[in-house]
C-alpha cells in the first residue's frame, strides 16, 4: 500500500503506517511536490492496488482549478482509495468535496466523542461489526458532512456524526476517514480499556485493508465460539445449573460447555455422577481453575511457590482422570482473573498447560506497561514468556465484545456463573443464536480444539501463505486444492529450548529469529495437519507443603462456596450475609 503525502509524514501517518504493518501490508511512502505529480503517482498504481491520501498536506499543494479535475482522475483508476481527513481545515474541506464528487461536503469539529457506532449495513464491509455500537473514552474527534443524494455509504460514526464512509468514484472505490489522532499500537499499555475505547482510531483502516487486500491481510479464517462456566462441582445440580436439561440443550443446539473445575475437588467427584457427563463428551468438557482457588493464587510475585502450583494443578486433574475416566483440557481459567507476570513465566517454564482462558490479558502487577496495541489485535496474546492468553467475556446482553473478538480473528469465549441459569439453558440458547447471527460460521468445538486452531494467516505470493500461531499442539487446516507451502511462525523466547517440532508426527527442521520459532511445510488439497512443539519442562527445585491451617482454610472456603451457590443464593438476605462472611475469610487469608 502507497501513502501520498505532501509534507514529511505526520505523526498520524507513521502510526497508520505501524497499524497496516500489524495486518501484514507493507507500506511505502510516495512524496508529492504538486498535483502533476500527485496524477502521475496515482496512475502508476497498479490496478486493483490501494492508496492513503493524506488530505491536510495534499490539499496545501492544490489550486481549486486543480481539485476540479481529481473526481475524473481518480474515477479512471482502479483503485481502493483512502482519503485521511485528521484537522478538518477548509483546504481538506475543499478537496475532500472534490474529491468525493460533494459526496462529503466537510469536516466539522465534534467536542466530545463518548459512542462509536457501526450501521446494521453495508455488512459485507463492516463484517460481524454491523449494528454494534462501542463506548469511546470522552475525546475530541472529526465527523463529516455528507450528501445523501449522492449516496455515500456511512461505515462508522462518533457520536452519531458519520465519521467513516465510502462511495464510488467512476472505477475508484473511495473511503473517508475523519480522525483527530490513529492509535499507536506501538505504545506500551498501561491498561486494556485504552486500546478498547479507541476503536475509531484503528478499526476503519482494518475495514479498508480487509476490502482492498483481502487474503493478504492476517486474518483468522476459521473462528470458534465457547462457553465456560466457573467453579461447579461435577453433579446432576449445582446452583442454578441443571445440568442434564444443559446438557441436552448443548447437543441439541450443537453448542460446548466447558466446566471450569477447580483442582482441588478432584477426589469428590462420583463415579454416578460423571457417568452422565462421558456420555456428553460431543459437547462437554472440563478444564482447571485454578489450583486451590483461593484469593489471588496466581498473583503472587513468588516464582517457585507458583510453579509448583502448576504442577499440582496438573497431577490433581491427572488423578481426576484416573478416577473418573474424564479427559480435561490442559487449559487454565485463573479465579479473579488475576495473575501476575511470575505466574506467566512459571506457566510458560511448566509447560503443563497450553494457554490461558481469562478476562484478562495483562499481568496485574506490571512494574512499568510493556504489552502494545499490537499484542492485543492478534487472536491470542502470547508477548510474556511466548505463553497465550485467550480472552473471554462476561454477557450482558450485548454481543458488542463479541462481536470485536470475531472481527479481530479471536474465539468468542463466554464466561458465566451458576447464576446465568436461572433460566434454565434459555441465557446460554440465546448466546448461541445471537452469535451465530454475528458469525453464520462459527465453530463450536471443544476449548481445547478451538484454541489449538485458533490462529491469524496471510497470502502472502501465489500458492504460499504465512500462519501465525500461538499453542504447543496446533491444528491447521486447508480447504483449497492444490499444493501450498505455509511458513508457520511461534513466538518462544530464544532462551526456551525447543527440542524438536512434529508435523503429523514427523520431525522437521525449523529456524530462530527475533524471538520466534520459524519453518516451513506443505499441503496438497482439502486437509489437515497437526503441529507439536516440544520444550522440556522446568520442574520446581522444592516442594512446598501449605501446611494443615492453610488446607483448613481452602476446605472451609470450598465449604462456604458451596454453601451458598446451592443454598443461600436463594436468599437474598442469607446471600449477603455469606458474602459478608466470605470476605472476612479473605482477609484473614492474606
Amino acid at each position: 500500500m502507497k501513502i501520498l503525502h505532501g509534507y514529511p509524514p505526520s505523526k498520524p501517518l507513521s502510526r497508520l503506517r505501524s497499524l497496516a504493518e500489524c495486518f501484514g501490508v507493507p507500506v511505502e511512502y510516495v512524496r508529492i511536490t504538486d498535483f502533476g505529480s500527485l496524477v502521475c503517482s496515482l496512475k502508476e498504481i497498479e490496478q486493483h492496488g490501494a492508496v492513503v491520501l493524506d488530505v491536510e498536506s495534499l490539499a496545501k499543494l492544490c489550486h481549486k482549478n486543480e481539485l476540479q479535475q481529481l473526481a475524473s482522475v481518480l474515477a479512471g483508476c482502479t483503485l481502493s482509495v483512502m482519503l485521511l481527513v485528521t484537522s478538518g481545515n477548509e483546504p481538506e474541506c475543499q478537496f475532500l468535496q472534490s474529491a468525493t464528487n460533494g459526496a462529503v461536503q466537510r469536516a466539522k469539529p465534534l467536542p466530545q466523542a463518548k459512542t462509536i457506532s457501526f450501521p446494521a449495513q453495508p455488512r459485507r464491509i463492516i463484517g460481524e461489526l454491523a449494528s454494534y455500537s462501542y463506548s469511546s473514552d470522552d475525546r475530541p474527534g472529526i465527523g463529516l458532512a455528507t450528501d445523501v443524494n449522492c449516496g455515500p455509504e456511512v461505515l462508522m460514526r462518533v457520536d452519531q456524526s458519520p465519521s467513516f464512509v465510502h462511495t464510488r468514484i467512476g472505477n475508484a472505490v473511495v473511503f473517508v476517514w475523519s480522525t483527530l489522532d490513529i492509535f499507536d499500537v506501538e505504545r506500551p499499555l498501561r491498561a486494556e480499556i485504552e486500546f478498547e475505547t479507541a476503536a475509531d482510531q484503528y478499526v476503519p483502516l482494518i475495514i479498508f485493508l480487509r476490502f482492498a487486500f483481502g487474503n493478504q491481510c492476517w486474518h483468522n479464517p476459521d473462528p470458534g465460539g465457547g462457553i465456560v462456566i466457573d467453579d461447579p462441582l461435577l453433579k446432576k445440580n449445582y446452583g442454578f445449573i441443571k445440568f442434564p436439561k444443559l446438557l441436552e440443550s448443548a447437543r441439541r443446539d450443537k453448542y460446548h460447555v466447558t466446566l471450569a473445575f477447580i483442582p482441588w475437588n478432584h477426589w469428590r467427584s462420583r463415579a454416578k455422577n460423571i457417568r452422565m457427563f462421558l456420555d456428553y463428551s460431543d459437547c462437554f468438557g472440563v478444564c482447571a481453575h485454578g489450583c486451590d482457588h483461593t484469593n489471588k493464587e496466581f498473583g503472587s510475585a513468588d516464582y517457585d511457590w507458583l510453579l509448583s502450583k502448576t504442577f499440582i494443578a496438573s497431577k490433581r486433574m491427572e488423578r481426576h482422570f484416573s478416577r473418573t475416566a474424564l479427559p480435561s483440557a490442559p487449559l487454565m481459567v485463573l479465579p479473579q482473573e488475576q495473575y501476575s507476570m511470575e505466574a506467566m513465566r512459571a506457566f510458560a517454564d511448566s509447560r503443563q498447560f497450553m494457554g490461558l482462558v481469562c478476562t484478562a490479558c495483562m499481568p496485574r502487577n506490571l512494574a512499568k506497561p510493556e504489552m502494545t496495541a499490537a499484542d492485543l489485535l492478534l487472536p491470542a496474546q502470547d508477548s510474556f514468556y511466548g505463553f497465550p492468553v485467550f480472552k473471554r467475556h462476561y454477557w450482558k446482553a450485548d454481543m458488542s465484545t463479541f462481536a470485536m473478538s470475531l472481527f479481530l480473528g479471536k474465539p468468542a469465549i463466554l464466561v458465566e456463573h451458576h447464576e446465568f441459569f436461572r433460566d434454565g439453558a434459555s441465557g446460554a440458547e440465546e448466546f448461541v443464536r445471537w452469535l451465530r447471527e454475528v458469525r453464520p460460521d462459527v465453530q463450536w468445538r471443544p476449548l481445547i480444539e478451538t484454541v489449538a486452531r485458533t490462529h491469524a494467516r496471510r497470502r502472502i505470493a501465489k500458492g504460499k501463505w504465512e500462519v501465525r500461531f500461538f499453542t504447543d499442539l496446533f491444528y491447521l487446516e486447508q480447504k483449497d486444492e492444490g499444493t501450498i507451502e505455509y511458513r508457520l511462525i511461534r513466538r518462544i523466547p530464544e532462551t526456551v529450548h525447543v527440542e524438536r517440532v512434529l508435523v503429523n508426527g514427523s520431525e522437521v527442521s525449523f529456524s530462530r529469529e527475533n524471538g520466534y520459532i520459524i519453518f516451513d511445510t506443505y499441503m496438497s488439497g482439502p486437509q489437515a495437519i497437526s503441529v507439536q512443539i516440544e520444550v522440556a519442562p522446568i520442574k520446581p527445585t522444592k516442594s512446598y507443603s501449605p501446611g494443615l491451617q492453610y488446607q483448613t482454610s481452602v476446605a472451609l472456603r470450598r465449604g462456604l462456596s458451596e454453601f451458598r451457590d446451592n443454598v443461600v443464593a436463594r436468599n437474598p438476605i442469607a446471600l449477603r450475609l455469606a458474602t459478608r462472611v466470605m470476605k472476612s475469610i479473605k482477609q484473614a487469608a492474606r
